[in-house]
């Protein structure tokens, strides 16, 4: 009787544009034994729009995702099995899950084969304008206030662009806090890559805050790529004048919807101008002058 040898496939499919996925990968997902998927309704969506049929399809997420690694790897490495790891979109084990799979595997001696493909990660930077020969990315971003101030002043040392994965919902307070750090960035945000409502902008900092706040419809998760730029009081992009404009055009649309000067103080913290300069400017657009 012949013995399989056990390996592992970890397969990019498409973030949004089903023509993006590969030759290769299809073969590997049509051949394997078994298909580990973070939502199984998802992937067999796809796997339905190619033809491919009758796989065994199990679910692996982060939820005890230690315990299922280790059950599923001992399993393909008992029977000789052949399994593929994919995400909801894009490429396993970025910011999703599946390392913890790759690290039993390797633990056991078995193969583990990347099969490339899609990534929003390096969409965006490819697609950005800003520096990419040096760049890190921190996936996603802390929820707390201070957890968050801290990540983003401990990019400093960096001297690389940096990248992160963020719900769009977060954009706004994400942005001011990096502006607070680094007032002369420039930002470049991707959103339904791939997908027919793609959009990709690259502005100044101060520009991507009033563009997250002026645009009409935000859903879904975003990539996020930043230059921090130096940390001067005026970058060469940026000016005294073209920093006020923005902030007086976003403090208009605030006050309309009803922001108070203490809301919009906050919101606009991370616009380069100094508190009592902003301050000032807020009071003159609330009353009119």
């Amino acid at each position: 009787m012949e013995v399989r040898q056990a390996a592992v496939f970890i397969v990019a499919t498409p973030i949004g544009n089903l023509d993006d996925i590969s030759v290769r990968a299809l073969a590997t997902l049509r051949n394997v034994d078994i298909i580990a998927a973070e939502d199984t309704r998802n992937t067999r969506k796809l796997l339905t729009h190619f033809g491919i049929l009758g796989k065994e399809l199990i679910s692996y997420h982060d939820h005890g995702e230690e315990e299922r690694a280790s059950a599923l790897v001992e399993r393909i490495s008992k029977e000789g099995l052949s399994l593929a790891v994919v995400s909801d979109a894009g490429t396993p084990c970025i910011a999703d899950p599946g390392y913890r799979i790759v690290r039993n595997a390797k633990d056991h001696g078995i193969k583990v084969y990347p099969v490339p493909g899609p990534s929003a990660l390096t969409s965006l930077i490819s697609a950005s304008g800003l520096p990419s020969n040096r760049f890190m990315f921190v996936g996603f971003l802390p929820t707390k206030s201070k957890d968050l101030k801290n990540e983003v002043l401990s990019w400093r040392p960096s001297r690389a662009s940096i990248v992160f994965f963020s719900p769009t919902r977060r954009l706004e307070e994400c942005f001011v806090s990096i502006l607070d750090a680094y007032p002369n960035c420039k930002i470049s945000i991707g959103r339904e890559l791939t997908k027919l409502f793609e959009e990709i902008v690259t502005m100044s900092g101060v520009e991507a805050l009033s563009w997250v706040q002026n645009h009409p419809i935000l859903k879904g998760e975003a990539v996020v790529m930043v230059e921090l730029g130096d940390d001067g009081e005026s970058g060469p992009d940026v000016g005294e004048q073209s920093n006020e404009d923005l902030v007086i055009e976003a403090a208009k649309k605030g006050f309309a919807q009803g922001r108070t000067l203490k809301d919009l103080l906050k919101d606009l913290s991370g616009s380069g101008l100094a508190r009592s300069d902003l301050y000032q400017l807020l009071l003159k657009v609330k009353s009119g002058n």
